[in-house]
């Protein structure tokens, strides 16, 4: 098991820096300190500082207009941090059954806030939970039942309290947030991949005269979709 008290001492914003370089570094020959700002949406001067400290540490090596390598230490720790990554990703996908993009926001969020002694119970528990030697057979099918079951019954509670409506009935300038995407397998899984998960907040931009298409801002950018589509979304 990774020793994640290694990272104790590093904080979440070097954390990303660190973990940025080394997932270019994976992939690619050379990191430029302009992709880096460009990847984290940082200043370029921000890069400079979080580049001279972490090779204060010894965890970069770093010379102005040069190329930045992990040093041998920095990749150890980049090696823990993607795993802590990895961890809390799969605990939410594997075992919660979050949808992928949702549990990839909240796991960058969750992995700098996260203590190491909860981080290895995560561990142990998924094995737990999957190792039908260890819990028996059928576990895993039995916390998926559960979970389909009574998600469906706190998603009415809550409905009872919070006002849903479908997209298609806002109207210019109006924003809300997406609950849910119902309807075809197929079409949700498309709107799913254009954006539109579970959290994100939409601003309805322009609607047509016979409301087909409507235009949204969603994360920055303009989406246009079909009535029908916007009726298999409800917001709040």
């Amino acid at each position: 098991m990774p020793n994640f008290y290694h990272l104790k001492d590093l904080s979440s914003n070097f954390e990303d820096y660190l973990k940025t370089i080394g997932d270019l570094e994976a992939n690619k020959s050379q990191v430029r300190s302009k992709e880096i700002a460009r990847i984290m949406k940082v200043k370029p001067s921000s890069v400079t500082n979080a580049l001279q400290v972490l090779r204060e540490q010894k965890l970069v090596n770093y010379t102005p207009y040069g190329p930045i390598t992990l040093t041998s230490r920095g990749k150890r720790i980049w090696m823990i941090i993607r795993q802590k990554f990895k961890t809390v990703k799969g605990f939410l996908t594997d075992i919660l059954e979050i949808d992928y993009e949702t549990a990839d926001k909240l796991a960058c969020t969750i992995e700098h806030s996260i203590s190491p002694q909860v981080i290895e119970r995560i561990l142990l528990l998924k094995q737990f939970l999957t190792d039908d030697d260890i819990c028996g057979t059928g576990t895993k099918k039995r916390l998926h039942d559960f979970l389909v079951k009574h998600t469906e019954e706190i998603d009415k509670e809550i409905g009872k309290e919070i006002p849903m409506f479908l997209l298609s009935v806002l109207k210019p300038g109006e924003k809300a947030t997406v609950y849910k995407i119902s309807g075809d397998p197929d079409i949700r899984r498309r709107l799913m991949d254009m954006g539109l998960s579970r959290g994100q907040e939409i601003i309805v931009e322009r609607v047509a005269p016979l409301g087909d298409p409507i235009e949204i801002t969603i994360r920055g950018y303009s989406l246009s979709l079909r009535k029908s589509e916007a009726e298999m979304i409800i917001v709040m």
